[in-house]
This record gives structure tokens, C-alpha cells and sequence, in this order.
């Protein structure tokens, strides 16, 4: 266990820590109730504990195929709302923008909220030639949230006789019981961020005699589904078999881990000899400055441990830091973001930075820019703008700037060692297909030896490159520098002590705070301390500041993560866990 939490240590090094969120979610009432018509109609009772002011809340809704949302309705108790439906795609967005008074100008802060969604969902159920099966997902993956408590109850027609449920997975599920002849009600505790639940029932199928609003399968579906659920059940019971040791007896156990070991030492030794990081003359805590003067990408890079592996906050910081030079100015909606170009010169601008600014104005409408409403954009061409951009990016990071910053010798005797590997793996596969040697019993560990070194090859090719690798001096002293101004720019204490000198500056912070991964907590303390320091709205006098500060860039976030998504449906039986339809996520803005 020692050897393989080691393995685990060195593929998921280095990992970004989270960035604390805006709300929790301490319970969820769901009553999902089956008409005989095929509809299924839904209610969800969600409470938003939120912290700090937020425009409102949202929920995304997935659909597959031919599913359609109608009926559509949000009850906010206590607090005054507008519903805004935003469908793209296969997904279904329901905005609702919070207020704390009948004028709808107070925005909500610190607040316990308690939000009901009221939808119909077509084309959920699906009716095949022997049953009518909903399989439903009840709370998605989709969520960066926990929830302590989630309650539902689904209401099928006529009683419960011949019906059969599973849920899937059952670790969280503390009740599931019949509580009266036509309502299923399950209770779960504890569910952990993007992990999802689904309830799957299969149902008579004369139960739904004029089902105009389900799915119609051709076809038998019983005996699928459950050997699916069996299936499902069984490799979950394998999987604690495989871990109290039931398939191997003592022999086969001792030669397998004595192998797993003296293979584990080689990486180990790599790291060792070339892994391990400098020692440098730094010993700072946090830095109240911006350590360098790189751009947004190659600081997103260098601390992220892969200097050319771009990604999405690298993205957000290239646009903020746009905004910030004045290359688009803001207008200001009570709906939504708007931003619009300006005429300044981009011929000093770098290829990514331009491939930017090309694709929100080919999204403009009569030059304005509506971040919020963007994610009705054509996804694939998104998809292909983020690819095209992000190979650009990487280009433009030098070899240079890797070698100043990166000693990669341990990665070519890493890359010799997967070859000797495959080597050895083909040469015991000769052995064991010829049976050149008599004995059974060592070729059969020979086996696993060669799966073993088999699978060793395949991870090698995914240790990071700074396990094997490691930052030259320079490199190591940059990176620490960034993340103790991550430090700084993430503690109010800090701040309130040694502030930014200007509002301008404090532009600049936001814009490598987005690229460090924490724009939420640098937005949360720049809110506190204007506050603090009646600093005023018109006084900000700089564009990413005002952005920021008014919810410009988290609303810019929300609607390129959706578009970022790579949904993918499919007809027919689904498979356990998959949820036929439901889930989707949802958050504050």
C-alpha cells in the first residue's frame, strides 16, 4: 500500500490547490413525479448559503436528444427575483438574478436562500417493447459544491407493483424505501463536489398507454438493464474483493508486490538523482509586488508545473489583461456584460492576443459584445478558437524561456528506461507464447511480471515532467516568488497592511491573479477593502478593475465553461450511472 500510494503521489504531482467558492449547499429537496403521458415533472428545492454579494444564482439543465424543458418557474421566499432562460446547445441555463428589495436594485450578500425550480421535462422517460424505464439523474457531477443533505421523492403512476429501482452509486444513501404504494423517497448525507447520484427505475409498460411525451424504443430492455445493473454491482464488489485479497493466495501476492516494488524503485531513483529541487538563497513569505514582468500565459505556466500546458485561466488573464490596456471598453448593462473594441493599434500585439480580440468581435452585435449571452455561440467554432488558441500560446512560450526556467535531464533517462521497458515486455511475451520454459507456474508469473512492466511503461509516460525534471535555480526563485504574491493577493490581512498603491495597480494584480487561479479571492478582498476605504465607484478609473469589481469576469468565466463543455449523448439503453437524463450543475454569478 506504501508502494502504491507512493505511484499515486508521483502522477498527481504538482496539483493546483482549489479556490475557495462562493457558496455551499446545505440541503436539497427533490419530487420528481412520472405522468402517464411520459412527462416528468420536477421540482427542486435548493438552499444557497452565500457568502459575499452575487448577482444571483443559476442551474444548468443538460438534454439529450430530443428532450425539450417546458413550464419553467423559480420561487425565491424572501427575496425578490428575475428568471432568465438561456437555452444553447443541449443544456437549458436558469439565471436568477437575486434582489433584497421590491425595486430590485440591492443586490444579495451573506445570505441564506432557499431557491425553488419548478420544470417539465419531456422525452425523459424512455418506453420500450417490454418496459417503460426512468433513469434519472438526480444530482449532477456537475457541481464544484458539496451537500450535506439531499432529500427526493419520485411519484410514479398507479402503485409500485412489478417495479423495480437501483441507485446508483448507493455510498452516500442512508434511506431508499417504498413510503407509500406510488412514491419512491431516498435520502443521501455527505455528498462530495462532482460526484453524482442516479435513480433508475424500470416500470410496466401498460402504465403508460398514451405516453405522447416519452421516448419510443424498439425493442426488449429488461434483461439489458439488468444485467447493466449486474454488471454495475459486480465490478464494485470485485473492486472490495481485489482489495481484501480474495483472488490471490500468499505466493502470488508476495511475487506481485516484490515486483511492484522493484519496479517503483526505478522512477524513485530518477527523481532522486534528477528530480529534486535546487536549494536557493530565497526565504521571503510573500511578495507585495508583482515578482516579473512576463506575460499572463508564461506566468500561467511556470506555475503551474507544465510550461507548455495552457489552460483556461491563462485564457481569462490574456483577456483581462487586454481590457486593462484598453483594448475594449466597458459598457454597462443591468442584464449582462458588454464590452467593445476599441480602435487602438494591435500591430504590438502577439498572434494569441489578437486570435482573442478576432474572435469576440466576430461574436459582437452591432459592435457590442455580450459576455453573458455568448454561450450561444456556435460551441464547435469555440471549441476550435480555444484549440487554435492554445496552440498558438504554446508557440509563443520560447524554448529558451523552458530551458532558462526547466532542466529536463531526467526526463531523457526517463524516456530510455520506457524503451528498455517495452524491450523486456516483448521478450518475456516470446517466452510465454513458445513455452520456452517447462515450468507453468513461472511462466505464469512471468505474466504478470510483463503485465506489470506493461502497465509501468504506459504510466511513465504520464509521470509530470517535474517529478523526473526539476526547475533550475532561476526557475525555482521565480516560482516561489508568484506564488507568495498568490499569498499576498488571496490574504485580506496582508492587503489591509500593504495595499496596492493605485487603483491602476491593482488592475495589474487582478489580471495575474486570474492567470495564479485565484480571481475569486482577489476580487472578494478588493470589494472588501474599497468598502472599507469608501472608495467609490467612479473614482475606479481603470478598466479591470471595473470588470472585475462588477462581475464582468466571473460572468465571462461562467459562459466560456459552458462553452468549453464536450457534452456527448446516445440513444438507446444507457448505461448505469449515466443518468438517461437530469443532473447538469449550477453556482452564483
Amino acid at each position: 500500500m506504501l508502494v502504491l500510494s507512493l505511484i499515486l503521489l508521483f502522477m498527481l504531482m504538482p496539483i493546483s490547490l482549489a479556490t475557495e467558492g462562493d457558496f455551499t449547499i446545505p440541503s436539497v429537496i427533490k419530487d420528481i413525479t412520472v405522468k402517464e403521458d411520459g412527462s416528468t415533472v420536477i421540482m427542486e428545492e435548493i438552499i444557497y448559503n452565500i457568502q459575499g454579494r452575487v448577482n444571483g444564482v443559476f442551474r444548468d439543465i443538460p438534454l439529450n436528444q430530443n428532450q425539450t424543458i417546458r413550464n419553467i418557474s423559480v420561487e425565491t421566499p424572501g427575496y425578490y427575483n428575475k428568471l432568465e432562460v438561456i437555452r444553447y446547445g443541449n443544456c437549458t441555463k436558469l439565471r436568477v438574478w437575486l434582489y433584497s428589495d421590491r425595486a430590485k436594485t440591492q443586490k444579495t450578500r451573506d445570505a441564506k436562500v432557499s431557491v425553488t425550480y419548478k420544470y417539465t421535462i419531456d422525452k425523459g422517460l424512455k418506453v420500450y417493447n417490454d418496459i417503460a424505464e426512468l433513469q434519472y439523474m438526480t444530482w449532477g457531477g456537475e457541481w464544484n459544491t458539496s451537500v450535506d443533505y439531499l432529500e427526493s421523492t419520485i411519484h410514479i403512476p398507479y402503485t409500485k407493483e412489478y417495479v423495480k429501482y437501483w441507485n446508483n452509486p448507493e455510498d452516500n444513501v442512508i434511506l431508499s424505501q417504498w413510503t407509500s404504494e406510488d412514491t419512491l423517497t431516498a435520502k443521501l448525507e455527505n455528498i462530495g463536489a462532482h460526484i453524482s447520484f442516479e435513480q433508475r427505475l424500470i416500470m410496466p409498460k401498460d402504465n403508460f398507454k398514451h405516453a405522447i411525451y416519452a421516448q419510443h424504443i424498439k425493442g426488449d430492455a429488461r434483461e439489458l438493464i439488468e444485467q447493466d445493473q449486474n454488471y454495475y454491482s459486480e465490478k464494485k464488489d470485485k473492486n472490495n474483493d481485489y482489495a481484501q485479497g480474495k483472488y490471490y493466495d500468499n505466493i502470488r501476492v508476495t511475487f506481485f508486490f516484490t515486483a511492484l516494488s522493484i519496479l517503483t524503485i526505478i522512477p524513485i531513483g530518477i527523481y532522486g538523482l534528477y528530480g529534486r529541487e535546487p536549494k536557493i538563497d530565497y526565504n521571503a513569505k510573500y511578495e507585495y509586488d508583482l515578482p516579473t514582468h512576463e506575460s499572463p500565459v508564461q506566468v500561467y505556466a511556470i506555475t503551474r508545473g507544465k510550461l507548455k500546458n495552457i489552460g483556461n485561466d491563462a485564457m481569462y488573464a490574456t483577456i483581462l489583461d487586454l481590457i486593462d490596456k484598453n483594448y475594449f471598453k466597458i459598457l454597462y448593462s443591468n442584464d449582462d456584460t458588454i464590452i467593445r473594441c476599441t480602435n487602438k493599434d494591435t500591430t504590438t500585439l502577439k498572434e494569441h492576443e489578437k486570435i482573442i480580440i478576432g474572435f469576440l468581435s466576430s461574436n459582437a452585435v452591432n459592435g457590442d459584445i455580450f459576455l453573458g449571452d455568448i454561450v450561444r455561440s456556435d460551441r464547435m467554432a469555440f471549441q476550435n478558437f480555444r484549440n487554435t488558441w492554445i496552440k498558438q500560446a504554446k508557440e509563443e512560450i520560447p524554448d529558451s524561456y523552458v530551458e532558462k526556467y526547466f532542466d529536463d535531464q531526467g526526463l531523457k533517462v526517463l524516456q530510455k528506461i520506457r524503451r528498455t521497458y517495452f524491450l523486456i515486455v516483448i521478450i518475456i511475451f516470446i517466452v510465454i507464447f513458445f513455452k520456452l520454459i517447462p515450468s507453468m507456474f513461472i511462466l505464469e508469473l512471468m505474466a504478470v511480471l510483463m503485465m506489470l512492466m506493461m502497465v509501468f511503461a504506459i504510466l511513465l509516460f504520464f509521470i509530470p515532467k517535474f517529478v523526473v525534471g526539476r526547475r533550475t535555480p532561476q526557475g525555482k526563485e521565480t516560482y516561489h516568488k508568484w506564488k507568495n504574491f498568490e499569498r499576498y493577493i488571496k490574504d485580506y490581512s496582508l492587503i489591509s497592511q500593504r495595499p496596492p498603491s493605485s487603483v491602476h495597480v491593482w488592475g495589474r494584480y487582478l489580471v495575474y491573479a486570474t492567470a495564479l487561479g485565484c480571481a475569486d479571492n482577489a476580487t472578494k478582498n478588493m470589494r472588501k477593502y474599497f468598502q472599507t476605504n469608501r472608495i467609490q465607484y467612479d473614482s475606479f478609473n481603470n478598466n479591470a478593475v471595473s470588470f472585475t469589481y462588477h462581475g464582468g469576469l466571473a460572468v465571462m468565466q461562467s459562459s466560456f465553461n459552458i462553452l468549453s463543455r464536450t457534452d456527448t449523448s446516445t440513444s438507446g439503453i444507457g448505461r448505469a450511472g449515466s443518468g438517461g437524463f437530469g443532473g447538469g450543475g449550477g453556482g452564483t454569478f
